[in-house]
């Protein structure tokens, strides 16, 4: 026995050498064949791919496909489409670690129509096994192109890994947004990824409208004509599948989209979207009203969808179903044309029977007229008879085939139920049959069959066109019938199981009926069909028994808000669901199904979305350039990711989005164009966890010249530090407040002030300072140091180049995030011109600061990862990344293919007013010393002067404002070269009297310019970097003229105790200045521009504000705040009686439906607000308020600010029945309708008079105040001090509704304005 085993043993050991060897010559010889191109034969050229010698023959092109179809253990289907009929040889190669290459295992020939696509079985592969498919008789592109490649179904593992998509509108995925088919071929490509077993398509395959659309419009013009000839309609029904065909041809070669096709299995379920939207109950589409044209189209229709959908699984029936539907369609069309014939043999009659009566009355027709006459016209009924009793046998042979379009497929022991909801309800010939359920009964019967036979799967997935639990009968026909913009078609609805509660409520029963049967079993529901992601636990009541269900979908196709309530029961409250919805994005699912048998069968399902989890907002918002019709908008974010900017009009409503796939910790900018002017925007973000205290705002300027409207009010501040003291952007930005709770300093009266619509700050300028990188620098220095013992370019050194650079990026995080900061970045619009903090003082070379030695070559890379970051976080305020095509008028070049592209200047106008930031640290750090003295190089560079040049000629100029992150007159010139051979004066060495050849120039060529402008240009030097404030006059004694210089700073940092500089001095014979009182506290400066008296001429009125100075400039009585005039007349809602509105039943002016429009929504408003959830919700946003604290609320402007932001978190996480008709909240309505309930405009009463006094009154003082009115017997609104939860539930109300009322207005205002124009 011992022996027996023995040989047995022997012989499996020699037969494994044998194959073992086997594998390894193939593999040897396929390695030598792969992609080798052989002479051409006498059929053309010879191409081997994966072992296979592919013969090329011209001509013949792949249009579809490969498609891979169900793949089962041991078989697989696959789908081809060629141009021109041709045998085509498909080679199945398999491919594994023995012969990586792959070798040709089977292959099948098959006979291909032209431009129709057929299906390809290959049976006796092997289970668990990867196959590479290649094909011979198609030209070399298409053998090159087309191959596909599936993994059969491994029977030991027990396990299958689903995908699931749907709703799929290629033209809806708009440029710069992440192509969800792009994710899915990297899902499914990656070996290292987990194999993806079948993807189900539930729906939405193909966008089929237009198509549809364009074959009734062939088949409608055909049958108007009445010169067919028999056997004409067969070539004309040829047309229009060739129509129809082409639909599935785009949408299937489109990049990704193809690949995904051609790399695993795949099955699809057949929605209205492959066909045409609600074609099953359309009225239209019907019989009594489209005749033949929509029944014959709707057959096609169909015949198309089994072509390229039903072919992908269906071996057995398919061609004997195509072949019956062609043996009817052929009787079809004998009843028609025998139709046609009786028809016109009963015109004939009619016709030949009247003139006979004309005959015989006539007395001079005689009688073998007569008697011929009756001959013919027997003749004519015996024709007609004949017709009637063709027509009768042609009517009588028409037999309808058996057509079910639901299948189960089974894997191992998961079993895949794709239910048909579509065509169960149009019969063979194309006709509805508006009378058959959802789901016939016939159906039900087979389904059970399918599930529960001898070999019961252990797990089940159910799909089906729409998720069979969303909400109940009553919320869907409210909330997806109703509405203002009638949200969604009843007709559509009504394939929805919510009102199809006979078909839902068996279909559930026998679903858990099956899974209760044994413990083991698991079910899994997979739908598309609603454009937004669902995952939903369905329960039996009172029960612990639950199934998933997961609805996927758009991939492509625009995501539209989530309707259905988080939680309900449906069916009388038998069943009850949660949903956990996916909002916004784009979306697949994906399930991994175990069914081994001694265990519970496991279903692990989830929806996987265009945003990534746990991706978080590291460094902005920060608004940049802001112009009449454009923003640029800074982000950063520590996970790659698709991130979505959403900039939203406050007064229209109307939302911009862009999205864009960020990388990982590195800034981005958003731009966006086309923006209303004089408009208030706010920003928020979709993509990473913590958007909702990611937020910001802007407004955009006024569109407008130079005129008499003009305004402009620049602020200038300044982060930089002098000789000692503190400095950066960072520095003391912590909020602070006084004693009476006012904010005490500039950053948070700027971010308070940018925060309000039309706050009248156009544009924040920074003159450097805006981060400290000295402490990043001495961080990045050792990895340099360490990145230099690396070998060039290896790896290591990549990694400590890399972690050097966030380092440096780190200081801008952190600095930019800090409270206050980050606020007041996030608001208004903000420039940067790069100082010496900017920059560090290693790489500035100033003794005494550092003490790190570094090597030149390090020091070189320092300096490069410096001036990336300076751009990644600065420059792109103004110049983004891969926007402009070139430098723009008076700014530096950042190209990098450019040799000395450096320099950082910068140039920005409104309307007459020009801003030159200059750069006064390119030529220090860049340029070539030759040798001399590094203080001995200039300033500015030969470009710079330029540039400079160039801004200074443009047309219309009348205002000039120079800056610089250093002085331009500090000392004399010859004082300033004395002083910096003191060591503790090395510094000035970078400051303009150091370099007095270039300070004259510059100072001479302003006051030319000046003087040739006639007298009415003015200029203003606007600096820091010295760390106090001056305001300092130059003159110039030959022209007499002067200019006025204005030293800002610090802004945050502590200020130095005095100007260490004369008073006054000499520049040279014609120059010379005088230094005003010295500011030595934080302060900036102020630049207002208005117009002039002359035309084209603006004045301007700048100063240098302390705290104290500037909150009196932006929120006191004289304050920038300016609202547009055309505000107040859009919060009126003219007395409107939305109950007495009479429907506009046809035709009716565009005015009068948008009246209408109007009416109706508000109405829908007033009913949704007052539902108990909205008003709990509401009551809740309150609960987050801090409620009581008299400071924060004791005013219109800071009950606003303390509201906007849980007002607007609610409202994006509220039900959809609000946000389908109510505005999102912003900061502008909240003010207006706070200043409107404190008047009493709105609320409950006669109007209280308000004191005047600016001053704030205690909480004790309001109540007081409050008691005496109500005891006068008047009744008023509870001041904002004293609203408890039922009074902002109500306050939150009138904001919505003032929302809509703005928005109607405005559209009635911008329509009105067109008229006059």
């Amino acid at each position: 026995m011992g022996a027996a085993e023995s040989d047995l043993a022997s012989s499996d050991s020699l037969r494994d050498q044998i194959s073992a060897l086997e594998k390894k010559l193939s593999s040897i010889s396929s390695q030598h064949q792969d992609f080798e191109v052989w002479p051409e034969s006498s059929e053309g050229r010879i191409l081997t791919i994966a072992g296979a010698r592919l013969q090329c023959r011209g001509g013949v092109k792949v249009l579809t496909g490969p498609v891979i179809g169900k793949v089962g253990s041991t078989d697989a289907r696959v789908l081809l489409e060629v141009n021109v009929e041709a045998e085509i040889t498909m080679f199945v190669s398999l491919v594994d670690e023995d012969v990586p290459n792959g070798r040709v295992i089977a292959s099948t020939k098959k006979l291909c129509p032209a431009r129709r696509p057929v299906a390809i079985t290959v049976s006796n592969l092997l289970p668990g096994e990867s196959y590479v498919i290649t094909f011979s008789g198609v030209d070399r592109e298409s053998a090159e192109a087309r191959v596909g490649q599936f993994k059969t179904f491994d029977l030991e593992e027990r396990a299958l890994r689903v995908l699931s998509v749907s709703c799929d509108r290629p033209d809806k995925t708009l440029s710069g947004e992440p192509n969800m088919w792009e994710t899915l071929a990297e899902r499914t490509l990656r070996k290292e990824l987990p194999h993806v077993d079948l993807i189900l398509h539930l729906g939405g395959q193909v966008s089929m409208r237009k198509a549809f659309e364009d074959s009734w419009i062939i088949l409608k013009r055909h049958s108007e004509r009445f010169d067919l000839i028999p056997g004409e309609w067969n070539s004309i029904e040829d047309e229009v599948l060739e129509r129809l065909r082409s639909a599935y041809r785009f949408s299937w070669n489109l990049p990704y989209t193809r690949e995904v096709l051609a790399s695993c299995s795949h099955l699809m379920v057949c929605s209205d979207r492959d066909v045409y939207p609600n074609f099953t109950l359309d009225i239209d589409l019907s019989a009594d009203v489209g005749g033949r044209v929509v029944t014959t189209l709707l057959r096609l229709a169909r015949k198309v969808y089994r072509e390229y959908q039903r072919a992908l699984w269906d071996e057995k029936e398919l061609d004997e179903l195509n072949e019956k539907e062609s043996e009817m369609v052929d009787k079809v069309t004998r009843v028609f044309e025998a139709r046609r014939r009786r028809v016109g043999r009963e015109e004939a009659l009619a016709k030949a029977e009247k003139k006979m009566v004309e005959l015989r009355s006539n007395q001079f027709v005689g009688e073998e007229v007569v008697e011929a006459a009756m001959d013919r016209l027997e003749e004519l009924r015996y024709e007609l008879q004949e017709a009637k009793g063709a027509e009768a046998i042609a009517a009588s042979e028409v037999e309808a085939p058996d057509a079910r379009e639901s299948s189960f497929h089974m894997y191992g022991d998961v079993g895949i139920l794709l239910v048909d909801s579509r065509w169960n309800r149009v019969a063979p010939d194309g006709t509805q049959t508006l009378t058959q359920p959802l789901i016939s009964n016939d159906q039900m019967i087979r389904f059970e069959g399918m599930i529960e036979n001898n070999n019961s799967p252990r797990a089940l997935i159910i799909c089906t066109e729409f998720p069979l639990v969303e909400m109940d009968k009553r919320e869907t026909t409210n909330v997806r019938c109703g509405g203002e913009h009638n949200l969604t078609d009843f007709h559509s609805v009504n394939s929805t199981f919510a009102l199809n509660p006979v078909v839902q409520k068996k279909l559930l029963d026998m679903i858990f009926d099956w899974k209760k049967r044994e413990r083991f079993r698991q079910v899994l529901l997979m739908s598309g069909g609603l454009c937004h992601g669902l995952d939903t636990v369905i329960k039996i009541r009172n029960t612990d028994w639950a199934i998933q269900q997961l609805t996927t979908g758009p991939l492509t196709d625009r995501p539209e808000e989530v309707r259905c309530q988080r939680t309900g029961s449906i069916l009388d409250g038998y069943f009850e669901y949660e949903h956990d919805a996916l909002r916004n994005q784009r979306n697949y699912g994906e399930a991994l199904i175990s069914a081994k048998y001694g265990e519970t069968s496991t279903i692990n399902a989830q929806l996987v979305g265009q945003y990534f989890a746990r991706v978080g907002c590291i460094c902005g918002p920060v608004i940049g350039k802001v112009t009449d019709d454009s923003v640029i908008i800074l982000i950063e974010v520590d996970n790659e990711a698709p991130i979505t900017c959403l900039v939203n009009d406050c007064l229209s409503g109307a939302i911009l989005r862009s999205t864009k796939l960020l990388t990982a910790r590195k800034p981005h900018a958003f731009v966006f164009d086309g923006l209303e002017s004089d408009r208030h925007y706010t920003v928020r973000f979709e993509g990473f966890v913590n958007a909702d205290d990611r937020m910001g705002s802007f407004t955009t300027r006024k569109r407008e010249g130079v005129g008499e409207n003009f305004s402009l009010n620049l602020v200038f501040m300044s982060g930089e530090r002098g000789k000692v003291g503190g400095g950066g952007i960072s520095s003391l930005t912590e909020e602070k407040k006084s004693d009476d709770g006012t904010p005490s300093s500039i950053w948070s009266i700027l971010g308070g002030a940018s925060q309000h619509p039309w706050s009248g700050v156009d544009a924040v300028i920074h003159l450097g300072g805006q981060v400290d990188i000295n402490p990043a620098c001495a961080a990045a220095v050792v990895l340099l140091a360490r990145a230099e013992r690396e070998e060039e370019n290896s790896h290591a050194q990549k990694l400590l180049l890399d972690e050097a650079l966030d380092h440096l990026r780190e200081a801008y995080r952190t600095s930019w995030s800090l409270p206050g900061t980050r606020e007041a970045l996030a608001r208004g619009s903000h420039l940067m011109l790069r100082g010496a903090l900017d920059f560090g003082s290693l790489l500035l070379g100033r003794r005494g600061e550092q003490s790190v030695t570094i090597s030149g070559k390090a020091k070189r890379r320092l300096r490069s990862l410096v001036q990336q970051v300076y751009r990644e976080y600065q420059r792109q305020l103004w110049d983004p990344d891969g926007v402009a095509d070139a430098p723009m008028l008076g700014c530096s070049s950042s190209d990098p293919d450019e040799q000395g592209n450096n320099g950082e200047w910068h140039f920005h106008q409104w309307g007459g007013v020009g801003v030159f930031c200059m750069d006064v640290k390119d030529t220090k750090l860049w340029k070539s010393r030759s040798g001399g003295k590094e203080s001995d190089m200039p300033l500015i560079s030969d470009e710079q002067w330029r540039c400079f040049s160039d801004a200074m000629s443009v047309e219309n100029l009348t205002q000039l404002v120079i800056c610089c992150e250093v002085p331009f007159v500090s000392d004399s010139i010859g004082d300033a070269r004395y002083k910096a051979t003191d060591p503790q004066h090395s510094h000035l060495v970078e400051h303009w009297p150091y370099h007095g050849s270039e300070l004259l120039r510059l100072l001479n060529g302003l006051f030319e310019w000046r003087q040739g402008q006639g007298g009415r240009a003015e200029v203003i030097l606007i600096c820091g970097g010295i760390s106090v404030g001056v305001d300092s006059l130059l003159k110039h004694s030959s022209l007499g003229a002067e200019i006025r210089q204005i030293i800002t700073g610090p802004a945050a940092a502590e200020p130095e105790s005095d100007l260490w500089a004369e008073r006054t001095g000499v520049l040279d014979g014609s120059i010379s200045y005088e230094h005003g009182p010295v500011t030595l506290v934080q302060n900036c400066v102020l630049a207002r521009y208005t117009a002039g008296s002359g035309e084209g001429a603006v004045s301007v009125q700048s100063n240098i504000l302390t705290v104290g100075d500037l909150l009196s400039e932006v929120e006191g009585e004289r304050g920038l705040k300016r609202w547009p005039g055309y505000l107040a007349q859009l919060h009126s809602d003219k007395e409107r009686n939305a109950g007495d509105v009479t429907m506009i039943q046809s035709g009716g002016s565009e005015e009068e439906v948008e009246e209408q429009r109007f009416a109706l929504n508000l109405i829908l408003l007033e009913k949704v607000l007052e539902r108990e959830d909205i008003q709990r919700g509401l009551k809740s946003v309150f609960g987050r308020l801090h409620a009581g604290d008299s400071k924060s609320f004791d005013n219109p402007i800071d009950f606003s600010r303390a509201a906007i932001k849980v007002l607007t978190r609610y409202y994006y996480n509220s039900p959809a029945a609000l946000r389908d008709v109510a505005l999102p909240p912003n900061l502008y309505i909240l003010e207006v309708v706070a200043r409107m309930w404190e008047s009493g405009t709105i609320g409950l009463s006669e109007k209280p008079s308000r004191p005047t006094s600016g001053k704030k009154k205690t909480k004790e003082e309001l109540k007081e105040e409050w008691d005496a009115k109500q005891g006068g017997g008047k009744k008023y609104n509870v001041p904002l001090a004293l609203m408890g939860a039922d009074q902002f539930a109500k306050f939150a109300c009138e904001v919505f509704k003032n929302a809509l009322v703005v928005r109607m207005n405005l559209l009635l205002k911008a329509r009105s304005d067109r008229m006059k124009m």
